[in-house]
């Protein structure tokens, strides 16, 4: 028995696989870099490998997981004034600053630091 041909058939369906204007789920930015994302894959794998292993010091002695380490070394960064390394901190506590699109502040945070020594004032 033979199949009854469709009205449409060979002919192109209107919106077929097309989005609607505005639809959320289209990529404007091209298409996904793959080697980017698999970089990013080993180097997230490669952090929780190595980080739980023990960092030496200068005379061999372990003192802390690799991670802990760099946890340190970016709070005295911190202490010392770096702003990256305050920023660095702060995003990753507090999440990131939302910013304004049209440039319209209405309130200003100031987050400043306070350094070690340094008399109150």
């Amino acid at each position: 028995m033979a199949k009854k041909p469709s009205s449409l058939a060979g002919k192109r369906r209107p919106n077929a696989g097309v989005f609607k204007k505005g639809d959320p789920r289209i990529n404007r930015n091209g298409p996904i870099k793959t080697g980017v994302l698999a970089f990013n894959r080993t180097l997230r794998e490669l952090i929780v490998a190595e980080g739980e292993k023990k960092q030496t010091d200068a005379e061999g002695k372990v003192t802390l997981k690799k991670v802990e380490w760099m946890v340190r070394v970016v709070w005295n960064c911190a202490l010392k004034g770096e702003p990256w390394a305050v920023e660095f901190i702060a995003e990753r506590t507090e999440g990131k600053v939302t910013q304004p699109i049209n440039g319209d502040w209405k309130h200003t945070v100031v987050f400043e630091m306070p350094r070690p020594g340094k008399a109150d004032g």
